[in-house]
């Protein structure tokens, strides 16, 4: 349900806007917050997220203090610029002061938020207010709702709108793999403000080589370990038949397999692509993995059809889901 919080330091009019909405919505008590000063409301922001601020603008600082006409728009501003206050999804201002309501309605329309007029004797301002939280209650139950999918797409959403980094990997196993794919894409390109050079802020990209497989897999690691740390080297991914195999790298019990290969020569890239089918077979063997992965790293001079290969050894319909990448290596010897 919605989290509310009203500002007011008028304890008649907090009520009869309390009154209001648990009258009127599935909304209880407790989920409803109350300031009756700046101070009070900012700490409440400090620790709580709230769905709806239902705002007075003639407020005073303190419990003691003066109400004064700018408070509470001085507030709104405040509340946009600390990045030690949690936002309201919405805000309501609730002003008994019509010139008011005049001078600051653009403002508030300009941001997406209500500025409504009070009159204790006028039913007029609740049916606006309960308009604007039967609304909020609608969009949080069709939110609850959703699909997994669709509440990720609504997180990432706002992730990308306030500029927050972002380290989720996928909600399914192809979006895992799709996305530790780019992860490890991004690592082997090399930015072009480094420069070698004997300045601290540049980075001697001679020193930066992958000359093997075991460089490859070094990088894997290093790379991935941030944003997966569960990631295992050589953990026992499949006991068959006497045998066991050591995965490059196991992921949460096993769940996800990445092999790391490294091809320089034709030769290299015959012994690779001959392997691939056996392996599959193998970790087929073991019901915990639900991913495969094979992150294949060419060097330039070999000619390889890296589409006929993604696409002939890939399995991305049923479990395990298996995702074949070739990756030109574009860090040189």
């Amino acid at each position: 349900m919605i989290q509310i919080l009203i500002v007011d330091d008028n304890p008649t009019k907090q009520e009869k806007i309390k009154n209001t909405i648990l009258d009127s919505h599935n909304v209880k008590e407790t989920d409803i917050a109350l300031a009756d000063c700046i101070k009070e409301a900012r700490r409440l922001l400090y620790r709580n997220n709230y769905d709806l601020m239902i705002l007075d603008l003639v407020l005073p600082i303190e419990k003691t203090g003066e109400c004064e006409a700018n408070n509470g728009v001085n507030f709104l501003s405040e509340i946009q610029i600390s990045p030690s206050i949690n936002p309201p999804i919405h805000i309501v201002g609730l002003s008994g002061y019509k010139d008011q309501v005049l001078e600051f309605n653009a403002d508030f329309k300009m941001k997406l938020w209500n500025l409504i007029e009070y009159e204790a004797n006028t039913t007029a301002w609740q049916d606006q207010l309960n308009s604007i939280i039967f609304h909020l209650v609608k969009t949080r139950q069709r939110f609850l709702g959703a699909s997994l999918s669709d509440k990720i797409d609504l997180l990432l959403a706002e992730l990308e709108e306030h500029n927050l980094p972002n380290t989720f990997l996928g909600a399914n196993w192809a979006s895992v793999s799709e996305n530790i794919i780019g992860v490890l894409e991004k690592s082997l390109e090399v930015p072009h403000k480094f420069s070698n050079g004997a300045k601290a802020k540049n980075i001697n990209m001679e020193t930066i080589k992958i000359s093997n497989e075991y460089d490859f897999q070094n990088l894997v690691h290093l790379v991935l370990r941030p944003w997966i740390p569960s990631v295992e080297p050589e953990n026992v991914a499949v006991v068959f038949d006497g045998n066991t195999k050591n995965a490059d790298f196991s992921i949460k019990g096993n769940s996800v397999i990445i092999e790391a290969k490294y091809i320089d020569s034709t030769g290299k890239k015959n012994d690779t692509l001959k392997t691939l089918e056996g392996l599959k077979h193998f970790y087929k063997m073991n019901s915990n993995v639900r991913l495969l992965m094979f992150v294949i790293l060419v060097e330039s001079n070999v000619s390889i059809d890296k589409y006929k290969i993604e696409s002939e050894y890939s399995q991305l319909v049923n479990e395990p889901l298996i995702s074949v990448k070739v990756i030109e290596n574009k860090i040189s010897k």
